[in-house]
């Protein structure tokens, strides 16, 4: 199978460096390029995407595009706009607080995301990119969860959640609640993808879902989501620096980042599944750049052959998320990608 080999691109929107920089993409090996294309682009840079992704198309590289933080439900270092503009939208915790994200099942987030969708179809590009779609999560909100604080969605979700089980949503967590929440997140990629495929003919659907290392596995919702005939691939991201995991250590791959690749493949095979996986760019101290290629050795360990990079030159557009030495974490991914394609049977 070819290797597919790629990275993430953001914080530019001055064709003249895309070009420039799609030419440096491909010099590192790559052969696909993923924009995000967040709230700020939906208003005012729909034009530019579709000049980006015909730069990046003209370059060799195949183009994926993310919904970055789009209603606060997907992953990205941006800010959205669409929970102040609807706050009958916003989510609502079991402590009865509402949080400036997005309810999934809300009509007016779905309207929303139908412009979105029939925008990034018209930019041409090859995979709608669905990244981390998820309810409110503590930890990303900047403090840490009060007891026995959950997410179900807004109030419209709350009315579903009645009428499948029959009762008041709980403020505990139940097994109800787990199950509501996965369908939450289940019905809304049901309905985006599927719209997809409807607004543009070929359009490819690509889930990343935050990794699962803890809890039962097969997983039942990484099952569910793989299952899905309008899903082309998945994909996850076991960012082995920011998040906590089973190993108990930030600085230990082993535990984490190998057996999620190893996990990956498997439900790839299962589900006759295109797989996708990310390794981490940002946030690295100069210390931590041989992480890179110890995840190359992991990912190719596991038989994965689709693998991205978060992002391009070490997120160093980025202060919050760069690396100590952005370019020379780019550089090593670059070499780390020779290495593959030429040890490539």
């Amino acid at each position: 199978m070819d290797l597919k080999l790629g990275t993430a691109y953001f914080g530019n929107r001055h064709l003249k460096h895309v070009r420039s920089d799609m030419q440096d993409i491909v010099a590192h090996g790559c052969n696909w390029v993923l924009h995000t294309f967040d709230e700020v682009d939906l208003k005012h840079n729909k034009e530019r995407l579709i000049e980006m992704t015909q730069i990046s198309q003209s370059a060799g590289l195949e183009v994926y595009l993310s919904p970055w933080y789009l209603g606060g439900i997907f992953g990205g270092e941006c800010i959205s706009a669409f929970a102040g503009r609807h706050p009958e939208a916003r989510q609502v915790l079991s402590t009865g607080e509402t949080v400036p994200y997005a309810c999934p099942a809300h009509p007016a987030f779905r309207a929303f995301m139908k412009t979105w969708i029939e925008a990034a179809c018209a930019t041409g590009a090859d995979h709608l990119f669905w990244d981390e779609p998820h309810l409110w999560i503590p930890g990303w909100e900047g403090r840490k969860a009060k007891p026995h604080e959950f997410s179900l969605g807004s109030l419209h979700a709350h009315a579903i959640f009645r009428k499948r089980y029959g009762i008041a949503p709980p403020k505990r967590r139940t097994a109800q609640v787990e199950e509501f929440r996965d369908w939450l997140i289940m019905d809304f990629l049901k309905w985006a993808t599927k719209t997809a495929r409807a607004t543009r003919k070929g359009i490819k659907n690509t889930v990343c879902l935050l990794p699962q290392i803890r809890g039962p596995w097969p997983h039942p919702h990484w099952e569910e989501v793989a299952a899905l005939p309008t899903v082309d691939m998945i994909a996850t991201d076991p960012y082995w620096k920011q998040f906590p995991h089973a190993t108990g250590s930030r600085d230990r791959m082993e535990g984490y980042v190998d057996v999620t690749a190893q996990r990956l493949a498997e439900l790839g095979r299962r589900h006759k599944k295109d797989v996708q996986i990310w390794l981490q760019l940002f946030g690295l101290r100069a210390q931590d750049e041989g992480d890179i290629s110890t995840a190359m050795r992991m990912f190719r360990q596991a038989g994965l052959t689709n693998i991205g990079g978060w992002g391009y030159e070490g997120c160093g557009a980025y202060a919050s998320i760069s690396s100590e030495r952005p370019i020379r974490c780019w550089d090593r991914l670059g070499a780390e990608y020779k290495k593959a394609r030429a040890r490539k049977p």
